[in-house]
């Protein structure tokens, strides 16, 4: 997968096999080789060390909800359903949750949260974090409730 399908706004980057990990249904982060610090989203150069060197590590299992908001206007890449509720307009006014889960080993992972009613999203529920292709092919990170990933 190109990284482009991943990021509108990168084309060019050392971390390309993020965006090959979410094509094959794998979330990836970096690990530093010089002084082990993970990180999410991957880096190339680390900042704890300033070393260069990295080994690709896939990260695995739920976290806790420690943050969300709600998105009035989705992309419409992400939300292929959309209903016309406006005159003239493309979008249905319906809220999409956005949040952060943090992962037992530290690190936390960004993603739309899917199958879960805006109204029963609530801090520290439990979601698993999945790298996901969109139907117009763009990758993305979802964050689904233990049990339905």
């Amino acid at each position: 997968m190109e990284f482009r399908d991943f990021s509108l706004l990168a084309v060019d980057t050392k971390v390309s096999e993020f965006a090959d990990g979410l094509a094959r249904g794998v979330l990836l982060a970096t690990k530093c080789t010089t002084c082990g610090a993970m990180h999410y989203p991957p880096r190339s150069d680390c900042p704890e060390c300033y070393g260069g060197g990295f080994e690709w590590i896939p990260l695995e299992g739920a976290g806790r909800l420690v943050t969300y908001t709600s998105i009035f206007v989705p992309p419409e890449h992400f939300a292929p359903d959309l209903r016309c509720t406006a005159p003239l307009s493309r979008y249905s006014y319906r809220p999409k949750p956005v949040g952060l889960v943090e992962l037992e080993n530290g690190l936390r992972v960004m993603g739309w949260i899917d199958g879960v009613a805006p109204e029963a999203v609530k801090v520290g529920m439990m979601l698993v974090p999945v790298a996901e292709i969109l139907k117009d092919g763009r990758a993305t990170v979802v964050l689904r409730e233990v049990g339905a990933e």
